[in-house]
């Protein structure tokens, strides 16, 4: 059969070409990377010209300089615009970055101790560029290919550490500790309510947690339709810890008045002192009252473990032997850590956030399941997937993923990242931030008469939690009587607001600078009351013991300055 083509066009350069194949032209040439690499100079001058014009004005202080003026955010929705013709030259463009940088927390810097926001490794930014180009949308094999394989092998790896069948688990990457929250009480409901996707909830399921769990439970709890005021609180002990004999007296008044328990929420690692609930105990605590109520389904507990799984890479350590070399206290704090940590296989799901304790750039998380079965339960309706998921043989996490679109560069960037550090990589850049921690608390304990308290004196992690004082007050004697005295708390709680608020808006910037955060609710008292206090995190691998004590020497400075303003 003789098929009748289209003839082609005359190749005629003289011919008048439409003005967009002008515009085209230069914006493959200076804009896209070609399908054979060949102006991949274009793409590596302009990392280095971004990078270098980054770096050149980011000033010596832990927070990016504010050299001409912040945004002014009652206007800035109104004064922007797209301007009508491209950038002719793309540097013209990127030149403009460090405006945009202004005020913003500078991760390499040992001053910089704000939160938990590690220094990304260079093997991760370096992967994650390069597969970028490609763009492989993690959502299906059909796209991905084998990139998508590094999701399957990071979650293999995650079980083994965590002590898993990598058989039977499973894991899949999200958007932060949000997501992996949100996915363990999508699985609880789906458990508990199994016909809920239909029939909705009808106020009949609850979320179990304890009080000083991150905020992103309840926001979870309201956006499954669960809603917040069923999210409930168990009390926390002063070490961040959940008081087990209250969250199993909250879950027998739920079960007792109807409710479904939908996940019970441990605390496993995370940004609160790094606390680790004893994950053994609400395990056996949940199995009792599934057999006493006769329930017939089992409430699903997660670990909310998006800091503490790093100290998996410490099951296998030789503590004794010490090879690594850590002192004695610090090495104390990682065994006792370690200890709660391993235990992480008796909840039925976990979260991970590599970009905090795995030293990867936002966001790269991962909700990790004992059972693989438990994502089939949240499996979609293929008839409604017509673009997608046609080739049975392929992995396709996208019939159940939250997410339609994700990265697959983040996952083959956290996969190469973290078999590139090992485990020793990992246990040293955790014993580092350990050994930085017990150097500041010295530093801050020989400080003590400038109205200084550290107020987490049970820590699984690095971080420090700082009482302030006005000047002549005991800060230990101080400091004990506010654990079970409410005006006590209430009055040296202004005092730490101001000082807190003073120190940010003074002392964050500039080459003398330090940059530390506020918590308002470092833990809560024996009468359950936040108690407010500044926070230091250092995770950086770059401070060390000299740098340590220069931020105390600071911190100590700025508290005479403010007390000398007040």
């Amino acid at each position: 059969m003789k098929v009748d083509l289209l003839p082609r066009p005359e190749d005629d350069s003289t011919s008048t070409q439409p003005a967009y194949q002008e515009i085209l032209k230069k914006l493959k040439e200076k804009y896209f990377l070609s399908p054979g690499g060949e102006n991949i100079d274009q793409l590596l001058d302009l990392v280095r010209f971004a990078v270098e014009t980054v770096l050149s004005q980011q000033g010596n202080g832990p927070i990016y300089p504010v050299n001409q003026g912040r945004s002014v955010l009652s206007t800035l929705a109104s004064d922007s615009h797209i301007p009508e013709h491209m950038t002719d030259d793309p540097k013209d463009a990127l030149a403009a970055i460090p405006v945009g940088m202004q005020g913003s927390v500078k991760a390499s810097s040992p001053f910089m101790v704000k939160n938990i926001i590690p220094l990304p490794t260079l093997v991760h930014l370096a992967t994650n560029l390069a597969v970028s180009l490609f763009m492989p949308n993690a959502v299906t094999g059909e796209d991905a290919g084998e990139t998508l394989n590094a999701e399957i092998a990071c979650a293999g790896a995650m079980a083994n550490l965590a002590g898993l069948d990598p058989e039977k688990a499973a894991g899949i990457f999200t958007f932060g500790g949000t997501g992996t929250n949100l996915y363990a009480f999508k699985m609880g409901l789906h458990k508990a309510l199994p016909n809920h996707q239909k029939e909705g909830l009808k106020g009949t399921a609850v979320i179990i947690g304890s009080k000083p769990a991150h905020y992103c439970h309840q926001a979870g709890a309201d956006w499954v339709g669960i809603g917040q005021d069923n999210y409930i609180q168990a009390q926390s002990n002063l070490d961040q810890t959940t008081k087990l004999d209250d969250l199993e007296a909250k879950c027998r008044e739920a079960l007792q008045s109807g409710k479904f328990i939908a996940c019970i929420e441990a605390v496993g690692g995370t940004t609160s002192n790094m606390a680790i609930d004893d994950l053994e105990a609400i395990y056996n605590m949940r199995n009792r009252l599934v057999e006493e109520f006769s329930l017939d389904y089992s409430p699903h507990i997660h670990a909310d473990a998006v800091l503490g799984w790093v100290y998996l890479n410490f099951v296998d350590y030789d503590f004794d032997g010490n090879t690594l070399g850590f002192s004695k206290e610090a090495l104390c704090r990682i065994k006792r850590t370690t200890e709660r940590i391993k235990k992480i296989h008796f909840a039925d799901s976990f979260g991970v956030d590599f970009h905090k304790t795995g030293y990867a750039p936002y966001i790269s998380s991962m909700v990790m399941v004992k059972d693989k079965a438990d994502f089939n339960r949240l499996l979609r309706d293929q008839k409604t997937m017509t673009p997608l998921f046609h080739d049975d043989s392929a992995y396709n996490p996208g019939m159940f993923t939250l997410e339609t679109s994700r990265s697959a560069a983040n996952i083959l960037a956290t996969w190469t990242s973290f078999k590139a550090l090992g485990r020793e990589g990992h246990q040293a850049l955790v014993g580092h931030t350990v050994e930085i921690s017990e150097h500041l608390k010295a530093h801050i304990n020989a400080c003590k008469q400038y109205g200084f308290c550290i107020a987490n004196q049970e820590p699984f992690g690095c971080d420090i939690f700082l009482r302030c004082y006005p000047p002549g007050i005991d800060p230990d004697t101080t400091y004990r009587m506010e654990l079970s005295d409410d005006d006590s708390l209430r009055n040296y709680t202004d005092y730490n607001n101001k000082f807190a608020k003073w120190l940010i808006t003074n002392k964050s910037q500039g080459d003398e600078g330090i940059a530390l955060s506020k918590s308002s609710a470092a833990f809560y008292t024996n009468t359950g009351k936040p108690m407010v206090a500044l926070r230091i995190y250092p995770l950086n691998p770059y401070i060390t013991a000299e740098s340590a004590q220069i931020l105390v020497d600071r911190l100590v400075k700025a508290k005479i300055e403010f007390e000398s303003i007040e």
